[in-house]
């Protein structure tokens, strides 16, 4: 089951980064991230790896919506989240979401609306250890 998650409130400024202090996970650390290659990214993918995990996060009302594919050796799945600060959640928790120890997991983050699929896209892998 996916949770679709209004993530609301600023964090303390300080020594975050501006892209973290806007729309950060609050319940966990994240351990990796990947922007949309749009010119003002409209969408951003976090990943944190005890607990495995992964948001999709949609970062501008501008009509498009962020799209997330997840994938390794022997499993896939899909995020998708639309309106600004809207994200897409998925942990280990979850039948089919938790990734292998030890693997390399594939990220594609993307734009998505009618007709127009993977726009802007951008691919990142991380190993997963924890």
């Amino acid at each position: 089951m996916k949770h679709s998650r209004k993530l609301a409130g600023l964090a303390t400024a300080g020594a975050l980064a501006v892209s973290t202090l806007l729309f950060a996970p609050e319940a966990a650390a994240i351990d990796h991230e990947v922007w949309t290659a749009d010119g003002d990214p409209g969408g951003v993918a976090w990943f944190t790896e005890h607990g495995d995990y992964v948001y999709a996060c949609d970062m501008e009302a501008d009509g498009w919506a962020v799209g997330l594919d997840v994938y390794w050796n022997g499993g896939s799945y899909t995020l998708s989240a639309g309106g600004s600060g809207n994200c897409d959640l998925a942990d280990a928790s979850e039948a089919g979401h938790n990734l292998p120890e030890n693997a390399y997991i594939n990220f594609r983050v993307y734009l998505h609306k009618d007709g127009t699929p993977y726009a802007y896209q951008r691919t990142a892998q991380w190993y997963n250890d924890n």
